[in-house]
């Protein structure tokens, strides 16, 4: 009986899948060529991706071979990795791949009177 917990303890934390919280939640995002990048996954599937003034939006995301997709109005497409939490953008007017670093990630906290 220990050896089973113990084996499922080890499987467990050996392959950290990271989910996103699509609960209004907001992501901090360093990427060559555009800085800072805010993105923010509201509830019912709506996201949106601010930088240097630039705000764009985009609704829902999809999955493919362990990949989530993020589509923005600009032709953007933001990729997730969960098994590794890392991210990568595809910029629309560039043509071009760009591997980002997660700087935060927490929850907004909205507050009804």
């Amino acid at each position: 009986m220990k050896k089973l917990f113990f084996i499922t303890v080890l499987l467990a934390l050996s392959s950290p899948a990271v989910a996103l919280n699509f609960n209004s939640t907001v992501l901090k995002l360093k990427c060559p060529s555009r800085g800072l990048i805010e993105i923010t996954l509201h509830a019912f599937g709506h996201i949106s991706e601010l930088w240097k003034g630039h705000y764009y939006v985009g609704s829902g995301h999809e999955m493919h071979n362990g990949m989530e997709y993020f589509k923005f109005s600009n032709g953007d497409t933001l990729m997730h990795h969960p098994e590794t939490d890392k991210f990568t953008f595809y910029f629309a007017k560039s043509h071009k791949l760009k591997a980002c670093k997660k700087l935060s990630e927490h929850p907004i906290k909205v507050a009804f009177n």
